[in-house]
């Protein structure tokens, strides 16, 4: 008999039940912080989908419990979480999500913190954000981009961004930055730098230090691999395509096992093509 298999198997009865109870939602909603005033309030909607900022706890609830399933640390602390992923940081987060209409379900999600709400950003454990700080304008840390696994699509990243483009201009944002993660060992961080700098993707006046804790053992570092070796996620390629510049050298965590990259967007700087297509 497969224990393990018998445990997750009532677990997600259990899951099941608790998701189709709002009583129980609001309930462990109280052990977990976050915020429930956005900053603004846009909604986008066609046949399948609405692009809209969560501002229900149903809609709460499944965002912590989507980026558990995308983020997972391992089986009994999420567990131990309810299933929930949620950080201090989300106490100052707006949420744009995707929402499936004939499910009623959230499908896509960024956290959004605003320099409006406060000055501490969850890239900061990472990185020195000295220079992004001190950039003139409103600025905004995109994170916990995750899609429900069976509903990925390009059309979902696709509504990602053009909610995300009418939230940053509904706050007059400048400048959107973020965390890049790519799967990977930490002796792969040489090679992918050395590709970003041969195709002129890192920024040329900002450049960041890992934190000690996050730098790549340099006895690691392995320049003999192909980069093809190496699964560049599309929505990386996505943000440099668009405009975006990495600012920082590799940083590696070794929780989820993958070379973190400091990433920014001038938003005025998004080319032309790409805004027409997300504006439509």
């Amino acid at each position: 008999m497969n224990t393990s298999k018998n445990i997750k198997d009532k677990l997600n009865i259990f899951d099941n039940y608790v998701s189709n109870s709002p009583r129980i939602i609001d309930f462990l909603l109280k052990f977990k912080k976050f915020n429930s005033n956005p900053l603004v309030d846009i909604h986008i909607e066609n046949k399948k989908y609405i692009v809209k900022i969560a501002n229900t706890s149903d809609e709460i609830f499944q965002i912590f419990r989507l980026r558990s399933k995308s983020f997972k640390k391992g089986f009994i602390k999420n567990v131990k979480d309810f299933n929930l992923e949620n950080d201090i940081f989300d106490e100052f987060s707006d949420y744009l999500i995707v929402k499936d209409k004939d499910k009623n379900k959230v499908i896509g999600t960024y956290r959004l913190i605003s320099s409006v709400k406060t000055n501490n950003f969850y890239s900061e454990s990472e990185f020195n954000l000295n220079k992004i700080k001190n950039l003139d304008g409103l600025k905004i840390e995109l994170g916990r981009a995750c899609t429900d696994k069976n509903s990925t699509s390009p059309i979902v990243f696709a509504l990602l961004w053009k909610g995300l483009l009418e939230y940053s201009k509904r706050l007059n944002a400048k400048y959107l930055f973020g965390c890049s993660s790519i799967f990977c060992k930490s002796e792969y961080s040489g090679i992918v730098f050395d590709y970003l700098l041969e195709n002129n993707w890192v920024h040329n006046k900002i450049i960041s230090m890992p934190k000690n804790k996050y730098m790549p053992k340099i006895k690691e570092i392995n320049r003999s691999i192909n980069i093809s070796d190496i699964k560049i996620p599309t929505l990386i390629k996505s943000y440099l395509k668009a405009g975006a510049k990495i600012c920082s050298f590799p940083a590696y965590d070794n929780d989820f096992k993958c070379i973190d990259l400091l990433t920014l967007f001038n938003l005025q700087d998004i080319e032309l093509k790409y805004e027409k297509k997300f504006s439509q």
